[in-house]
């Protein structure tokens, strides 16, 4: 009905074949979602469990929060709901350390993963409590899982370069190289356009966690390669990084072509983040300040960015003995 109507309105000011493109136009776009007619009545509030959780969720989209984060924060607390079967005001803090207890031992879960679903209640019921929903949160006494510590190692110098060597075509080198350069996530690259970046200045605008602005920098190499995969481009995307057939390289591609590249290098564990963890490590390293190397990163609490950054043994000795002699 919506598209008929706005072809009556086209029909005397278009011709057929602008109307053709707009219908076809049209019926794929609105294809992907539910529409409905608005009302004026007064709706009905759904305080049940189920939409207390959707209020929450649609509140946390408002604020900024990433889709992917919202989809854990929904996932878990839906599981949670579901099992519990119990209104939000009557769950303890016991219904959430059986739950958890159940999860570990049916599902073997880590300690880590548990720790996870942990920060998901607990973002919801203090939510729950601040808009005065329910009376107590059973998350502040639930303490906060112990995990092993496990240290994630950057590339090193000779991985970096074997990664390089390993690249079939220069878009693949030019994704490396920006990777590593620019510090960025791999939904951010996925989402850069061309006109995102100053090819003389070798600045970079990106939307990061948050809807949050910054810019990250570019060395010469990753211009350089840059510079000649977009020249040898043959599409007209907009999209920085564009895929074999497809006007934009997602985040999933990515991830599998950068597998595909550590499997010919011999590189264990190659994944985008690595190249971020990277970069952290070697601006710490080579003197940059933990502050500066936050902004880079687009970390708002400097205990994210510590967490990211491999200390070098061999540099803690140095500063032992410069310091303790």
């Amino acid at each position: 009905m919506i598209i008929q109507s706005v072809m009556q309105v086209l029909k005397s000011k278009v011709d057929q074949e602008t109307l053709d493109i707009v219908q076809d136009a049209l019926t794929i776009e609105l294809n992907r979602y539910e529409v409905q007619e608005r009302t004026t009545e007064l709706s009905v509030v759904d305080n049940s469990a189920v939409g207390m959780l959707r209020r929450y969720i649609a509140t946390k989209r408002i604020e900024g929060k990433a889709e992917s984060t919202l989809k854990r924060y929904w996932e878990q607390n839906l599981q949670l709901i579901q099992f519990l079967g119990k209104d939000l005001n009557k769950i303890t803090t016991d219904d959430l350390r059986l739950f958890m207890a159940c999860r570990r031992q049916q599902n073997k879960v880590s300690n880590r993963t548990l720790d996870g679903m942990r920060r998901c209640y607990r973002s919801f019921f203090t939510w729950l409590t601040t808009e005065g929903l329910i009376e107590k949160n059973p998350c502040i006494a639930l303490n906060q899982i112990k995990c092993r510590k496990q240290i994630k190692k950057p590339y090193t110098a000779v991985e970096l370069e074997l990664l390089r060597k390993s690249c079939e075509n220069i878009r693949d080198l030019a994704l490396v190289e920006f990777l590593y350069s620019s510090g960025c996530r791999v939904s951010e690259i996925s989402r850069l356009d061309i006109s995102d970046i100053n090819m003389e200045t070798g600045e970079c605008c990106v939307i990061g966690k948050g809807n949050k602005e910054r810019i990250v920098y570019l060395t010469d190499i990753a211009l350089l390669y840059l510079k000649r995969y977009l020249e040898k481009r043959k599409d007209s995307s907009v999209a920085l990084f564009a895929g074999k057939g497809t006007p934009r390289l997602k985040k999933g591609g990515i991830e599998t072509l950068l597998k595909r590249i550590g499997n010919v290098a011999g590189v264990e564990n190659v994944h985008p983040h690595r190249f971020r963890r990277t970069l952290a490590t070697n601006l710490l390293d080579r003197g940059m300040s933990i502050q500066d190397v936050a902004v880079i990163l687009g970390h708002a609490d400097l205990k994210t960015t510590q967490i990211y950054c491999f200390i070098n043994q061999s540099n803690v000795k140095n500063a032992y003995r410069k310091y303790a002699a």
